[in-house]
């Protein structure tokens, strides 16, 4: 039996990054890998909610071209801004 193991936490810089799109309703021309499955995407998204689990951090977004709601983990959102090391 597999051990489950957590994702790592979601660096502050890109929940603030996220918590200021969802507030503007910033459009976001995301590209992520589906939970699960390994099927990338990417699209012009409307960030709607950032949800908190124990399984990782989600983004509930709008899919514009369809008008379909999706829940993507943030750790497999691919173009994220992630810091620079000196």
């Amino acid at each position: 039996m597999k051990p489950i193991v957590s994702p790592p936490p979601t660096p502050p810089q890109v929940v603030e990054r996220l918590e200021i799109a969802i507030l503007t309703s910033e459009r976001m021309r995301l590209h992520w890998e589906e939970e699960g499955t390994a099927l990338h995407y990417m699209e012009l998204v409307l960030p709607l909610e950032l949800e908190a689990t124990l399984t990782g951090d989600y983004l509930r977004c709008r899919v514009l071209a369809e008008g379909l709601e999706v829940r993507v983990r943030v750790d497999l959102i691919h173009n994220l801004p992630m810091p620079v090391k000196d």
